[in-house]
């Protein structure tokens, strides 16, 4: 499995065009077989911050995600949007171990 985790800084004029975005791409990217979590959130304390928490299967389901439209679009639409480019860390997962663990109760 890999986690990819992405800081995002939006310009303070583009939160709301940014968030309505990047909640299209989320719920599109959960319908994807290889994509165990993809969850979108906010920092608290500064405007147009934001954190990606993506969980993938393996590295063939990260490649796939990124030739997928709706990323595509995504990243099209707020490349206008970012006050900063797009930071993106890589992880390889040491606990839990089992990819079912990581699927919102719901869904396992």
């Amino acid at each position: 499995m890999i986690v990819r985790v992405i800081k995002v800084q939006v310009k303070a004029e583009s939160v709301r065009s940014f968030e309505s975005e990047t909640t299209l791409n989320h719920e599109a990217s959960l319908r994807e077989p290889g994509i165990l979590r993809f969850d979108v959130l906010r920092d608290g304390t500064q405007t147009g911050a934001y954190l990606l928490y993506e969980v993938y299967r393996d590295q063939e389901a990260v490649d796939a995600h990124k030739l997928t439209k709706h990323y595509e679009r995504w990243k099209n639409t707020v490349a206008e949007f970012m006050a900063a480019p797009r930071e993106s860390t890589a992880y390889e997962v040491v606990a839990p171990m089992n990819p079912e663990a990581w699927r919102p109760e719901g869904e396992r």
